[in-house]
C-alpha cells in the first residue's frame, strides 16, 4: 500500500480512537473550553482542538494520545509504530500555497516558521482540488517520510483575503513561538538576540538582576527597550508605557518584583523575590506564611523555572539552602549539594525536559510591518 494512503488509514482511526468513550470526559473538557457556549459551531477549529488533543494533551499518564494508541495496539509493526509517533512532530502553521506538486500535493510557505514544505493529501486529487497558488491555508500537517501529510480539516483562504487573514500572524507569533523555531535560523538568530539584549540590560542596571516595586514594571521594561533600541542605532521609537501590552496584574500589584534576565532562560519576573530572599537569610521566617508561600510557589508551580530558587542558593550558599529546605520540605536530612538538583529535576520535568526557547522572537520585514500594522511593540 501506497505510504501516504496507509497514514490516511491510520490517521482515521487515531482519530476514533480519541473519540471513543474512553476519552470523552476529558475531549469535552477541551472542547468547552473552545466553544463556551456549547455549540460546535465552526469546524476547523474542533478539528484543531482534536488534532491538539491527539498529539499534544498530556494525559493523566502522562503520555499524549498518540502514545497510548501505540502501546494498546499490539498488531501494529514496526514501520506503523514509527510513523505513528512521528506525528508527535506536527506542525501547525498558515501556509501559502505556492505551486502544485504531483497530482496531491502542493507546495507551502508557512509564514510563522517561513519553510516551505511538500505536502500531500492522502485523499488524493480530491483533496487538494480548492488548494491552488495563492490559497492560505490554516490548520495542522504531520510527517510521511520526507513529506508531509494534510492533517484533520484546515480551514482554506482565497487568495484575495490573503491579506486579512496574515494580519493575524503577530498574534499567533506571540502566542506560539515554539512554532516559529522549528526554524532552526530563527533559533539561532533569536538566541543571538536574547544575548544581546541581556547584555542591554546589565549595561543598563549593572547586573543581570535587579528588584522593583511592582507599579515600576513597566516602566523599568520600557527604559530597557529604550536602551535597546538606542545601542542599535535607532533615534525614534515607542518610548511610553500605554505602547506596551497589559503586563500581568500580579506584577503590578506586587509589593516588589525581581527581573532576572538569565544567560539560559531570558528576562524573568518573579513577585516578591526580597521575601525569598529575606527567608534564605532568616530560614526562621519560614514560621510565616508570606515567605513560606512565596519559597513554595517558586519550587512548586510549573510556570516558574528553577531561576529563582538557584539564585536564591547562589546568593545565600548551600549551607542556607539546607536550612530554608529542610524547614520547607520537613526533611530534616536534606542537603542541597547532594539533593538540590534531583529536587529541581523533580518539579521542573519540563523544563529540564525540553531545554528552555529564547523569550524574544526574531521578525521577518513582513512579520514587522504587521506588526506595526497591529500597533504591537
Amino acid at each position: 500500500m501506497d505510504r501516504m494512503a496507509r497514514a490516511g488509514d491510520l490517521k482515521k482511526e487515531l482519530v476514533d480512537y480519541a473519540l471513543s468513550e474512553r476519552f470523552d470526559g476529558v475531549l469535552t473538557e477541551l472542547v468547552l473550553d473552545a466553544f463556551p457556549g456549547g455549540v460546535v459551531d465552526d469546524e476547523s477549529l474542533f478539528a484543531a482542538v482534536v488534532e491538539d488533543f491527539l498529539f499534544n494533551h498530556r494525559l493523566e499518564s502522562g503520555s499524549r494520545v498518540v502514545e497510548r494508541f501505540v502501546a494498546e495496539r499490539r498488531d501494529l509493526d514496526e514501520a506503523d509504530k514509527e510513523l505513528l509517533l512521528g506525528w508527535l512532530d506536527n506542525v501547525q502553521g498558515v501556509f501559502e500555497i505556492t505551486e502544485p506538486y504531483g497530482v496531491d500535493g502542493f507546495l507551502a510557505f508557512n509564514h510563522v516558521d517561513e519553510l516551505t514544505y511538500c505536502v500531500r493529501s492522502n485523499m488524493g486529487a480530491e483533496g487538494v482540488e480548492a488548494l491552488t497558488p495563492g490559497t492560505i491555508m490554516v490548520g495542522g500537517i504531520v510527517p510521511v517520510g520526507d513529506e508531509w501529510m494534510i492533517s484533520g480539516t484546515p480551514a482554506a483562504f482565497p487568495a484575495e483575503q490573503a491579506d486579512d487573514v496574515l494580519a493575524g500572524l503577530p498574534e499567533i507569533v506571540m502566542e506560539y513561538p515554539e512554532r516559529v523555531f522549528r526554524n532552526s535560523d530563527k533559533l539561532a538568530e533569536a538566541r543571538r538576540i536574547q544575548a544581546d539584549h541581556r547584555q542591554a540590560f546589565i549595561e543598563l542596571h549593572g547586573g543581570d538582576l535587579i528588584v522593583v516595586p511592582g507599579e515600576r514594571v513597566q516602566q523599568t521594561l520600557m527604559a530597557l527597550y529604550r536602551h535597546i533600541y538606542e545601542r542599535a542605532g535607532g533615534t525614534d521609537g515607542p518610548w511610553t508605557e500605554p505602547d506596551l501590552p497589559p503586563l500581568p496584574e500580579e506584577w503590578t500589584v506586587a509589593e516588589k518584583v525581581a527581573l532576572i534576565y538569565d544567560e539560559e532562560d531570558g528576562l524573568g519576573f518573579y513577585p516578591d523575590y526580597d521575601l525569598a530572599r529575606q527567608a534564605f537569610a532568616d530560614p526562621d521566617l519560614l514560621r510565616r506564611r508570606r515567605h513560606r508561600d512565596v519559597i513554595s510557589a517558586y519550587l512548586r508551580e510549573e510556570g516558574i523555572s528553577p531561576v529563582p530558587i538557584r539564585r536564591l542558593v547562589a546568593e545565600a550558599g548551600p549551607d542556607a539552602a539546607d536550612r530554608v529546605f529542610r524547614k520547607l520540605l520537613k526533611k530534616p536530612r536534606f542537603s542541597w549539594e547532594r539533593d538540590g538538583e534531583a529536587l529541581l529535576r523533580r518539579y521542573k520535568a519540563d523544563w529540564y525536559a525540553n531545554p528552555p526557547l529564547p523569550r524574544v522572537t526574531p521578525s521577518s520585514p513582513a512579520l514587522t510591518r504587521r506588526f506595526r500594522d497591529a500597533n504591537r511593540p
